[in-house]
């Protein structure tokens, strides 16, 4: 329960007292699923709400919004930041100086953009049924992939940093990541599957350019990992493939 609430704590503006957290280092990662699912589950009942409450764009303009509340924008500033960075051929120092530098540049600012206008796009595009069973399923998704970049991804910094440089995931942090996203994969194949293969070659471009991740590298895949999963979910329901693809549990009970 610490590693819950101190994962919470970090991935969102929801404060929790010290005598909550976990008081090991990087004590917080094993409640990043948990964490993920509680996330989602918050913002399905934001979205019932807003879907009641106005028409579908709005509704689906409420949702990004109150994600982006929620979580006070963490993950948008690391893809901003790795939009920056890796833009263009730099060194591996140049590449963590950018990593490090708060300012937003005009790739960032355009990576967020099209995160932004790519969220609204798919939620609006989908029925309200469907976000809602995939909100959950999504957040927790995206918060595990975290765990799969710290088994692959060594950290790139000598020091400070959301990670101690020795860091590795112990065996029990690698079970838990696979087998949330096994489920995660049962439950939602086709974007499960599209997200992680987009996650692998960004995983790959990390390690080309700086021979690890650092903490804007993990709040980008979380950003990426949704993205990508909304995107693939609306194109294959655009597609008319919904139910027989995104939840065959569900086509084979015969809902």
């Amino acid at each position: 329960m610490r590693g819950f609430f101190s994962a919470l704590s970090f991935l969102t503006v929801i404060p929790f007292p010290d005598s909550l957290k976990s008081r090991k280092q990087n004590g917080m990662f094993s409640g990043y699923p948990a964490a993920g699912l509680l996330i989602g589950c918050l913002l399905s009942l934001l979205f019932l709400a807003a879907e009641k409450l106005f028409p579908d764009a709005l509704a689906a303009v409420t949702l990004v919004a109150g994600s982006i509340l929620l979580t006070g924008a963490i993950h948008l500033d690391g893809l901003a930041d790795c939009a920056d960075a890796f833009y263009g051929r730099r060194s591996k120092e140049e590449t963590l100086r950018i990593l490090k530098d708060p300012r937003i540049g005009t790739m960032g600012g355009a990576a967020i953009g099209i995160s932004l206008l790519a969220r609204y796009a798919a939620i609006s595009s989908l029925g309200a049924s469907v976000v809602l069973f995939a909100l959950p399923v999504l957040t927790t998704f995206s918060r595990t992939t975290v765990l799969a970049a710290l088994r692959f991804l060594p950290y790139a910094r000598s020091k400070g940093g959301i990670l101690r440089p020795e860091f590795s995931s112990s065996p029990g942090i690698v079970v838990l990541a696979a087998s949330v996203i096994i489920v995660v994969g049962i439950l939602m194949p086709i974007p499960t599957t599209v997200a992680l293969l987009v996650l692998a070659g960004f995983w790959r471009l990390s390690w080309k350019r700086i021979q690890g991740c650092t903490g804007d590298i993990l709040g980008a895949s979380i950003e990426i990992a949704e993205i990508v999963f909304l995107a693939t979910l609306a194109a294959v329901d655009h597609l008319g493939a919904a139910v027989g693809l995104f939840f065959p549990l569900a086509a084979a009970a015969g809902l």
